[in-house]
């Protein structure tokens, strides 16, 4: 199936399945597709329901709808792209942006391309110290950081060998939900800073989505940032 064609068929897919398990879809959604990852992005997610419980601060009925997420629409979705897209999906994260009512299902696909491939771009090295510092601050340095641009707003960093002993703990004892969500209140506040961001890409951050898979001991930074990079626009 041609790459536009698959897409496509995952977008359509996405917005019925959230129509099937919330009753509404989101406001659009964006699915991108390379060697290494399929993203899914949904903006003004549930929009009518979660705002509500954002403006409530009804916390339980929030991590009630994450759960729901990540307990049926997402195994529903990744059967659809590997059963019938065809895609070998190896690994799956997710996160979602209050501020902006939107959410991001990554799926990084079997023998991802960028573990064979670097295609550097301009700023990379420094965005990869920036990110290495960032990760200090919270636990050590990464033993390996990766990254390139998906098309022209995301750029996608992969970490790997980040943990801590007491996380490793953390995670054979099955508290990964627990160590996910105290890992996001600490990492991503400083990963959302544009700053450095904004030096080093010519660009202003408008969302970033954080997630782990624990017992690979790897984690995805996906940036979206509000437009084409500098060097695109010259």
């Amino acid at each position: 199936m041609l790459k536009y064609a698959l897409t496509d068929s995952i977008r359509y897919k996405t917005l019925a399945l959230f129509a099937e398990h919330f009753g509404i879809s989101p406001a659009r959604v964006n699915v991108m597709l390379d060697g290494s990852c399929l993203v899914i992005c949904a903006e003004r997610f549930l929009q009518p329901i979660v705002e509500s419980m954002i403006h409530e601060e009804s916390h339980g009925a929030l991590q009630s709808t994450r759960e729901l997420m990540t307990g049926y629409l997402i195994p529903e979705l990744c059967r659809y792209v590997c059963q019938d897209c065809g895609l070998s999906v190896d690994l799956r994260f997710y996160d979602w942006n209050d501020e902006d009512l939107s959410c991001m299902i990554f799926m990084m696909l079997s023998e991802p391309l960028y573990l064979r491939e670097n295609v550097p771009y301009p700023g990379q090295s420094k965005v990869h110290r920036h990110v290495a510092a960032i990760t200090y601050e919270a636990q050590k340095f990464p033993d390996k950081i990766y990254s390139y641009w998906l098309e022209e707003r995301l750029l996608i960093i992969i970490r790997e060998g980040t943990l801590i002993e007491v996380e490793k703990a953390l995670v054979k004892d099955g508290h990964t939900e627990a160590l996910r969500m105290s890992k996001r209140k600490v990492e991503k506040p400083k990963f959302a800073s544009d700053k450095p961001f904004s030096e080093e890409t010519g660009r202003s951050l408008d969302a970033v989505y954080l997630d782990w898979a624990f017992h690979h001991d790897l984690s995805v930074l996906v940036y979206v940032f509000n437009k084409p990079p500098r060097e695109l626009l010259n």
